[in-house]
């Protein structure tokens, strides 16, 4: 398998590896990381300390050489006390580059205390790849354990937090501590690891669908009428009335699974072929959403159009599917991410 570098010039970098693909980070601090495809999504692995502020968005691009782009944004918010995190990467890297799968860090053969040598794998700048000999020194808890360089000239630098350490040519874990100038680093099992993030995949059930943002220009948006919402706005000038018309965000406090009501078109029913909520900004954002049309003359009939959740970074997108006739849109909101009131700045049906 063809190695790769993502860099991650606003948050992170992750890199490429015999059956594994990793990528390397630019943020707040920079790193490493592991990328592999589930259901059509490109997901990334590495740890929470290297994200930066509330929104924990990035940039990548592969390499070597011909690059491809692509953005996304991280959830860190399902393995307490550990420093690991999960992020979506869209756009042409995610469609071209992400070709290993959940299976390439699944290995249980090949584990910590069972192989005592093997070696850091780290992706430079610009794709080379540099191998650092490791031995496994304290096999720790369950969850990780403690490697030290062998050669004497090797201690640990910014950036290799989120490299993966190698043993017979299987994952062995992932970098979590890497203290600059330190011969001994802690890494994340691998087989936690890929246990975590099935659970995760698998308990939220999560439908987050990424596609290029310029793609959203290609067609058409049907304008859009205000019928009603459950939730008062929390100041005159953040009402619901503002997304409608494009005035301005809705702000709204979250009390329990709220919901708006659109009317798209001209009064008929009309085609629907994708639905996008947006919120930019700081603060609270929606995470679970429902999308639901009604196509009936009276109302009160409505059918499940889409569901998932948005990113960190203000976005859901049930991205292009097949049309669908509908007189009304509706966004349930069913659950929040971050705290205080939780904006909304656009609807777009398209």
């Amino acid at each position: 398998m063809r190695d790769f570098i993502l860099s991650f010039i606003t948050s992170i970098t992750i890199a490429s590896t015999v059956g594994a693909q990793s990528i390397r980070i630019e943020a707040r601090q920079n790193g490493q990381g592991f990328m592999f495809k589930n259901t059509g999504i490109c997901w990334v692995l590495m740890p929470r300390h290297l994200l930066d502020g509330d929104r924990n968005a990035f940039e990548a691009e592969t390499s070597p050489a011909p690059s491809v782009f692509g953005n996304g944004s991280a959830f860190t918010d399902f393995w307490d006390g550990m420093d690991f995190a999960i992020g979506s990467l869209r756009q042409v890297a995610g469609d071209t580059a992400c070709t290993a799968s959940l299976n390439d860090v699944s290995q249980t053969r090949v584990v910590a205390g069972r192989v005592q040598r093997g070696f850091l794998r780290y992706v430079e700048v610009g794709g080379n790849i540099a191998d650092y000999p490791m031995a496994i020194v304290d096999t720790g808890d369950h969850k990780t354990f403690d490697a030290e360089f062998t050669r004497a000239e090797d201690a640990a630098f910014q950036g290799m937090s989120g490299g993966f350490f190698f043993a017979q040519g299987q994952l062995v874990g992932m970098v979590t501590k890497s203290p600059d100038g330190a011969r001994r680093m802690t890494f994340i099992r691998i087989e936690e690891i890929a246990f975590a993030t099935r659970q995760w995949l698998a308990g939220r059930a999560r439908n987050v669908v990424l596609v290029p943002k310029t793609q959203a220009a290609d067609l058409g948006q049907l304008p859009l009428r205000l019928l009603s919402y459950d939730t008062p706005s929390v100041s005159p000038d953040t009402s619901a009335e503002g997304l409608a018309n494009t005035t301005g965000a809705y702000h709204f406090d979250f009390t329990g699974p709220t919901t708006l009501t659109f009317g798209v078109g001209d009064g008929g029913a009309v085609g629907v072929s994708r639905v996008r909520v947006i919120s930019e900004g700081d603060g609270a954002k929606p995470l679970g959403i429902r999308v639901l049309i009604d196509a009936s003359a009276a109302g009160g009939n409505p059918q499940r159009f889409a569901r998932g959740e948005m990113t960190p970074d203000g976005e859901f997108d049930t991205a292009p599917r097949a049309e669908r006739f509908a007189r009304r849109v509706i966004i349930a909101v069913d659950s929040v991410q971050g705290s205080g009131p939780v904006r909304i700045d656009r609807v777009e049906v398209y």
